[in-house]
């Protein structure tokens, strides 16, 4: 798919860019629940006073989840197509959300992706499974599943197609390095909306204020799967 902004390669500019500009901002939405309103009460998609108190709240979620628990989880589900995901939710105590929920939300979530029908049908199945409450802390819930989907899935698959050798953490810790699944993001720079290349060392996770909040689960969960595929 070509890009439709400019891209910035150069590391350190791309460095400051993630620390100071500010990302691409989701109007605000209350109703129909639906990708509008998840994008609107997320931390992902604002910044200032609104992205510190909603990242507390993803923050909070994951202040409940044991990496350590997590990994032996998920080594448990090692052989499950979306273990990760079925994981977390499990370990979140919403029996009632599907990983397919999951999936289509996942798939549309950012801004520049097209919505569908099915992906706000798919929201407000969430919203239903983590208990029907449409409000910012429901929004962290679906964020820390939704954010953990794509990503861990492309993390495994890029270790397993590039790092053989090694335990599970090496795998990852080199993947990371070399090959993060995360290859750009956007920012607003000047006013212009402008992507960035984050293939550069120490940029796997993001740095600044977006940076991924949930790095020791994401390595934990796709540890367990590895150590779990390999018994």
């Amino acid at each position: 798919m070509p890009r439709t902004c400019p891209f910035l390669t150069d590391p350190d500019q791309v460095r400051t860019a993630l620390t100071e500009a500010p990302v691409p901002h989701a109007p605000p939405v209350r109703d129909p629940i639906g990708l509008a309103w998840l994008r609107a009460h997320v931390p992902r998609f604002c910044d200032g006073p609104d992205h510190a108190r909603r990242r507390a709240l993803v923050l909070a979620e994951l202040d409940r989840l044991s990496p350590a628990g997590l990994r032996a989880r998920a080594r448990a589900a090692a052989d499950r197509p979306v273990a990760h995901v079925e994981v977390l939710i499990e370990a979140l105590a919403l029996p009632g959300a599907s990983v397919d929920a999951v999936k289509i939300v996942a798939a549309h979530y950012h801004p520049h992706e097209p919505g569908s029908p099915a992906a706000d049908a798919a929201v407000a199945e969430l919203v239903a499974a983590c208990g029907g409450t449409a409000d910012e802390v429901t929004a962290a819930k679906i964020c820390v599943l939704v954010q953990a989907c794509a990503a861990t899935d492309a993390l495994l698959a890029n270790v397993r197609e590039t790092e053989t050798t090694g335990t599970p953490d090496e795998r990852i810790a080199r993947t990371m390095h070399e090959n993060p699944p995360l290859r750009s993001t956007r920012r607003v720079i000047d006013g212009e909306l402008v992507e960035l290349d984050m293939r550069h060392p120490g940029l796997g996770f993001g740095v600044g204020p977006h940076a991924c909040p949930g790095r020791e689960h994401a390595i934990a969960l796709a540890a367990g799967i590895l150590e779990g595929a390999q018994q």
